[in-house]
Order: C-alpha cells, then structure tokens, then sequence
C-alpha cells in the first residue's frame, strides 16, 4: 500500500511537532511554501515568478519540484524539475494544494491530508468555495482512501458526503502506521 502525506499550503504544526516520523512512513508532497518548515519531498509551485526563484535558488537540488508545463517551457526547460499540465480558468484559493492533492493521488493509495481548512464558511469568497469545490471532486474522483487529520472543525458537506475521506488525529494516524510497518 502507497502512502503519501499532504500538507496544505498554509500547515502549521507546533513548533514541538518532528516531521521525521511521518517522512520515515512515506513522502510528504505539498506547496513550496511547505519546504522550508518541514523538508516537504515533493514540492508544488504554480506561479511562474516563484518557480523561476525556487530554481535559481537550487530547490530542484533538495526536493523533487514540480510546475506547470508552460512555465517549464518558458524558462527553457531546467533539468532535474517535473512538469504537470493543466489550467485553471476561474479564480482559486491555493492552487498549490489542488495541484499536490492531483499528484499525490496518482502515485498513492492512501492521503493523509494534514493543515487543511476544510470548514464550511458562510460568505466565503468565490475563490475559497473553488478550492473546497476542487478539493472535494479530487478526492471523489481519485478513487483512492483520504485521511484528513488534525481537523478540529464540522467539515464542508461536499467533504463530508465523500466515502472515500476519515477523520483522525496525527498521533493515531502514526501510531497506526508504525504498527503496521512492523
């Protein structure tokens, strides 16, 4: 069984929190922004200016970095830098997340989703109900077993409905794998 972790763009554990035991379970995929913090294996960067940065700034070197096959194109096709195609044609909160939830789906059985805001919220922005909307049509449509974790609030009733997604809390969900990794 294939396992990856997702860690949403904005993801902020306790300063106390070891990334080490979840990176020994298996990957760990997300926004570059989740880089840095906690040494994220497979890094997403959709804007086209930060992609160039991230490469000048050698992250292809330390993580695989994934972005959009356009900007891939357009900076002359660096090496050791992965491509995803795709567009998105309307407005949307963390593309990076999206694009992760998709890549991390075609490569693992099981996802567990860890810093995600999945709450319903009353007169959310257009680009906060896509993001929710995207969400919950890639975990839908990816046929796979989502774990979302750490998630104190009612989720989102198009998360909610979903077979496919559980709920539980980050100690469990290691004490688990490390069990079943013996």
């Amino acid at each position: 069984m294939n396992i990856a972790w997702l860690l949403a763009e904005n993801t902020l554990l306790p300063p106390s929190a070891d990334t080490q035991p979840m990176r020994d379970i298996a990957p760990i995929w997300g926004s570059w922004r989740t880089q840095r913090a906690y040494q994220t294996d497979n890094v997403v960067c959709w804007d086209a200016d930060q992609a160039a940065v991230l490469i000048e700034q050698g992250y292809a070197d330390v993580c695989n970095l994934y972005i959009p096959k356009t900007v891939y194109e357009t900076l002359s096709n660096p090496p050791r830098v992965n491509v995803f195609g795709g567009e998105f044609d309307f407005v949307v909160d963390s593309i990076d997340d999206i694009v992760a939830a998709h890549l991390s789906a075609s490569v693992a059985d099981v996802i567990i989703m860890v810093g995600f805001d999945l709450e319903s919220k009353p007169n959310a922005k257009v680009s906060r109900n896509n993001y929710i909307g995207l969400l919950a049509q890639s975990i839908k449509d990816s046929g796979k077993q989502w774990v979302i974790v750490d998630h104190p609030k009612n989720l989102d009733k198009s998360i909610q409905k979903l077979s496919n997604i559980t709920r539980d809390l980050l100690p469990n969900v290691l004490q688990l794998l490390n069990n079943n990794s013996d």
